[in-house]
């Protein structure tokens, strides 16, 4: 298969396998893929924490300002489902952000808690450049502590 088309879901799956990969040693990790059934997380650690992994490669978001004219922005966009964005659906969003789509080299990760994206839709933006514009969600990059001691 032609790497440029990956399935969503074997990017999805490269993702889940890479945060098992970060959490084993803590934990023992259960994924929770049922055929023909909706979770709305994807693992469950040892302790019962409750992860959505979401998997994204980067991508160019072309923008127009009145002032400025176009330009680029470069970023990864993630989209939650209805079922996962009810109160108690996961504790944590693993954000696995690839750089391109033959997983050459290791992802920025993010970890974010579900209640700080109670306030966002179910679509949502990690700008890859964090010295240019907000820096949302950056304070979470690596935060892999916080499911451990969570």
């Amino acid at each position: 298969m032609n790497v440029t088309q990956r399935r969503t879901v074997d990017k999805g799956n490269v993702g889940e396998a890479y945060v098992i990969l970060k959490l084993i040693r803590d934990f023992n990790i259960v994924a929770v893929k049922v055929p023909q059934q909706f979770f709305s997380y994807d693992l469950i650690t040892s302790s019962n924490k409750r992860l959505e992994v979401k998997t994204a490669i980067l991508r160019n978001f072309p923008r127009t300002h009145a002032k400025y004219g176009t330009y680029n922005s470069y970023g990864w966009e993630f989209q939650r489902n209805p079922p996962q964005l009810q109160e108690d659906a996961s504790n944590y969003v693993v954000c696995v952000c690839y750089k391109s789509e033959n997983f050459s080299e290791d992802p920025r990760c993010f970890i974010i808690p579900t209640s700080d994206l109670r306030e966002h839709s179910s679509v949502f933006k990690i700008l890859a450049n964090p010295t240019r514009g907000k820096r949302k969600f950056w304070e979470y990059e690596n935060k892999w502590e916080s499911i451990v001691n969570g």
